[in-house]
C-alpha cells in the first residue's frame, strides 16, 4: 500500500468531510466535518483517525481515490470501524464490514 500522501494532500486541501460507511452516513450527511487526526500504513493494513475519536482500519484494502473531491476507500477486506461519542455522550463501539466503500465527503458548496 502507499496511500499516505494520496489522503494526507486530500485533507490538505479539503480540510476534512462528513464521513459515510458502506451501510450509510455516520451521523446527518454533512452534519459534521472530520479532521485527520493521523495516519498510519502498516503492511496491508491502514489506519486513519478523524477527529480523535473514530478510527478507521482498513485490512486488504486496494485503492483509495479522489473522486469528485471526495475521498473513496474501497474495495478492501475488512473495514474496523470504531467510534467514541462526542460531547457528553461518550458511548463507545465498533462495526465491522467486508464489502463496499468508505468515502470521506467534502462538504457541499466548497
Amino acid at each position: 500500500m502507499r496511500f499516505t500522501n494520496i489522503i494526507q494532500q486530500w485533507f490538505k486541501d479539503e480540510w476534512g468531510g462528513s464521513l459515510m460507511l458502506p451501510d450509510g452516513w455516520y451521523g446527518r450527511p454533512y452534519d459534521s466535518q472530520h479532521a485527520l487526526t493521523s495516519i498510519d500504513e502498516l503492511d496491508d493494513v491502514l489506519t486513519l483517525v478523524l477527529s480523535k475519536k473514530l478510527t478507521l482500519r482498513f485490512n486488504g484494502l486496494k485503492l483509495v481515490t479522489n473522486r469528485d473531491h471526495n475521498l473513496v476507500f474501497g474495495p478492501f477486506d475488512t473495514l474496523r470501524f470504531e467510534w467514541e461519542g462526542f460531547g457528553n455522550d461518550g458511548t463507545q463501539g465498533f462495526k465491522e464490514y467486508r464489502m463496499g466503500e468508505a468515502k470521506i465527503m467534502r462538504a457541499p458548496g466548497r
